[in-house]
């Protein structure tokens, strides 16, 4: 509910902006970028944090973090400790983020792991909608009042005390076991869902920032319209996680080359199309893109290790993720290549996707024929 909610209080910048006039806009806009460069950090950090506390304490500690980070942005007396309070927000979130997942992993095996993982893929897009919702009635009161969406985490961490255990990522020898029994992390294989992780989120994040204004600078929509198709993303991405068990029951390693047609798909509309209609079709089919592609490479990557390295994996992952968001602004520059119509990003970028289809093919292909060996070992 609260992993993709870090920059959802943009819409309030403005508010600040006019209450700190003296403060320079660059500033004003680290309240709603900080958080992820915080979070990214101590996502890194989250593995030694659970290797001293335990998984229990950690999700408590990180929703502790968050609740401070909310009290502290509703009365912060200037922009510095409101600064300081939204990087605490990061740092909460980050030090929880990789367990949302590997909890699951670890936890759970076969269809109902894949389920879950869409769920939790789900629930992030729940978030983010939600969220959203109310920073835009919120904001209506007090730019202050829009970070009371993060109060939700009280309510989080009250469940997650009486209701989940402290989980040790460590498997309990069985007697049959041997100490050899531990295999390596398969860094090849680790590689590949890193590579195609990072390059489906790079596209994910540039069609997020890029779609309001492509709307605007081809005349078929205004800034309010962009903001509705964003939301309709969400919608994509709450309906795929939804249904992701299902669609793994039935297409198994094929969900990744779905998922990196549907985005291939959008590109292609927004890129060779100027249509109102047609770019709500896209922006849904790149939610739910990425309400595939995230629970398929999670779950796909967890078989890449130990599972007793479950929580290793899921940082692993998060840091290409967030390597991704951090390099996409760079990326979109790159596709434009000095034109002024954002028409060519999309064009540049369905000939980029192209090639990553052809990658998730080769990916899906040889994980499928690996599938009856590792069936043998088991």
């Amino acid at each position: 509910m609260l992993t993709m909610t870090t920059g959802i209080v943009s819409p309030a910048l403005p508010a600040i902006a006019i209450t700190y006039q003296h403060v320079a806009s660059s500033l004003i806009d680290q309240v709603s970028t900080v958080p992820s460069l915080t979070m990214a950090l101590f996502v890194v950090l989250s593995t030694w944090i659970v290797k001293y506390l335990g998984t229990k304490k950690t999700v408590e500690l990180g929703l502790t973090l968050v609740i401070v980070s909310t009290l502290l942005s509703l009365v912060a007396p200037n922009i510095w400790l409101l600064i300081g309070a939204r990087a605490l927000l990061g740092a909460g979130l980050g030090i929880y983020n990789s367990l949302a997942v590997s909890l699951i992993t670890f936890s759970y095996h076969g269809q109902q792991r894949d389920k879950l993982l869409g769920w939790q893929n789900a629930f992030q897009g729940i978030g983010a909608t939600i969220g959203s919702i109310l920073v835009a009635g919120l904001i209506i009161l007090n730019w202050r009042a829009t970070f009371l969406i993060y109060a939700v985490a009280i309510i989080i961490l009250i469940f997650y005390h009486r209701n989940v255990p402290d989980i040790k990522l460590t498997v309990a020898p069985s007697p049959e076991s041997t100490p050899t029994t531990k295999h390596p992390i398969n860094w090849r294989n680790l590689s590949k869902y890193g590579f195609l992780l990072f390059g489906l989120m790079t596209f994910y994040m540039i069609a997020t920032v890029k779609i309001p204004t492509y709307l605007i600078t081809n005349g078929i929509g205004s800034a309010n319209t962009g903001s509705l198709l964003v939301g309709l993303m969400s919608v994509g991405t709450i309906i795929a996680g939804l249904l992701y068990g299902q669609l793994f029951n039935h297409l198994h390693s094929g969900v990744l080359v779905l998922a990196a047609a549907l985005m291939l798909g959008a590109y292609w509309l927004y890129g060779f199309t100027s249509q109102i209609m047609l770019a709500a079709i896209g922006a849904f089919l790149i939610g739910a893109s990425f309400g595939i592609f995230v629970p398929a490479i999670f779950g796909a990557a967890s078989q890449a290790a130990d599972i007793s390295q479950s929580n290793f994996v899921s940082t692993f992952l998060l840091i290409c993720s967030n390597l991704a968001n951090f390099i996409s602004p760079f990326i979109a520059a790159f596709l434009i290549m000095g034109h002024k119509q954002l028409t060519i990003i999309f064009m540049n970028g369905t000939l980029f996707l192209i090639g990553l289809l052809l990658v998730t093919i080769w990916i899906s292909w040889r994980q499928k024929a690996s599938a009856p060996a590792q069936n043998e070992n088991i």
